[in-house]
């Protein structure tokens, strides 16, 4: 997960509030009086307006040879060891954005967009702990900024430091709820990491936010399905369908919920129409074959199975849909054969289950030939 970089426009926004007030980072260097009606503007200004002009227009080079300018004249020029930052680490010169940073706080201590921008060179330079050391003193300096709690919480992630990143994402949260990246990136890590009941809440929160949000509306169809409850996934994925109604994979969701609910009649439209928007996707066969078979649609179910094995001769699943079929039609000696080829494909996800219906369709013919004698007996 990349964290927002936020300090950026904090940067920018820096220069261009310099640009229009010069008291903002005057130069401590004496000039010549001039006349009453002009500004005073020193030298090491005039470079340092210069240099903001461009790089608001993004040439690097020349405002890189301004800002240095500005420090030859005054070394102690605090924001444009902090520029000199920003447009090093834009040009991926990791080590001299750091340097430039780094004199950047040491000469603003108490200034946490500082400590910031230290971090944020450290992160993109994948010194995880001494960003993470850069941020928490600017956040000891500005604790009520969301961004720097977002950002730590992306180092504490990087690090695989999972219940301080969340927590520094729910402090984020906590301090800007309204903001809908930081509730995502909240959300996400805790989707990421199975902790789904905690994530539903996010998500939920993140809908208050954009009711319309697809990619919020799905998650939370797909979380209360994990979470079995399959009332309110149906309500979300039906959401999903009706925003986007050809995309099959959502059907396919929908199906598979409507189906854990008993509303089979449902699930099969649903599931047909998964089929018909992804023909060649081999597993919907046996998954909507299973869906015939709960039916008693048991034609349908085998034709539904030859349709998936014409498309791969090795789909377990297609075999077993068909073995089932012909077993609830009581023909277990065609079932044995089919459950056979199920083996045969060497399908772990199928092969031992395959092999317990090959068994079970041996006690069944058994059975029968029991209760055919039973009757024999009965009728003489």
């Amino acid at each position: 997960m990349v964290s927002r970089p936020a300090l950026f426009v904090l940067l920018v926004g820096a220069i261009i509030l310099a640009a229009g007030c010069v008291s903002q980072q005057a130069s401590t260097t004496t000039t010549t009086p001039r006349d009453r009606d002009e500004p005073e503007v020193s030298e090491v200004d005039k470079h340092y307006y210069l240099a903001a002009e461009y790089l608001r227009n993004d040439m690097y080079g020349e405002a890189t040879r301004e800002f240095r300018s500005v420090l030859e004249l005054d070394p102690n020029y605090q924001k444009a060891y902090t520029n000199l930052g920003f447009i090093y680490l834009k040009q991926g010169r990791l080590a001299e954005s750091i340097e430039m940073y780094m004199k950047a706080a040491e000469l603003a201590p108490n200034d946490a967009a500082a400590h910031a921008s230290l971090a944020w060179a450290y992160m993109a330079n994948g010194d995880f702990t001494k960003a993470i050391g850069s941020y928490e003193s600017a956040i000891a300096l500005e604790p009520d900024n969301p961004d720097n709690h977002i950002n730590i919480g992306s180092a504490f992630e990087k690090q695989g430091r999972l219940p301080e990143s969340i927590e520094a994402y729910r402090k984020a949260v906590e301090l800007d709820p309204t903001n809908l990246t930081n509730v995502l990136t909240l959300g996400n890590i805790l989707y990421e990491n199975e902790l789904y009941v905690d994530a539903i809440s996010v998500y939920e929160h993140a809908l208050t936010l954009s009711p319309e949000e697809f990619s919020v509306i799905k998650t939370l169809g797909f979380l209360f399905l994990k979470t079995e409850n399959y009332e309110r996934s149906v309500e979300f994925y039906s959401k999903a369908v009706e925003l986007r109604p050809e995309d099959g994979n959502l059907r396919y969701w929908l199906a598979a919920s409507l189906d854990k609910i008993g509303r089979t009649s449902e699930s099969i439209t649903h599931m047909e129409k998964a089929v018909e928007l992804n023909p060649t996707n081999k597993d919907l066969y046996w998954l909507m074959g299973d869906l015939y078979n709960k039916s008693k649609r048991y034609n349908d179910a085998i034709a539904t199975a030859r349709r998936g094995l014409e498309l791969d001769s090795s789909c377990a699943g297609c075999f077993c849909a068909w073995g089932k079929a012909l077993e609830k039609m009581e023909r277990y000696e065609e079932a044995i054969t089919k459950f056979e080829q199920a083996v045969a494909c060497n399908d772990p996800a199928w092969r031992d289950y395959a092999i317990k219906e090959v068994e079970r369709q041996r006690t069944l013919i058994e059975r029968a030939r029991l209760i055919k004698e039973q009757q024999e007996l009965e009728e003489e």
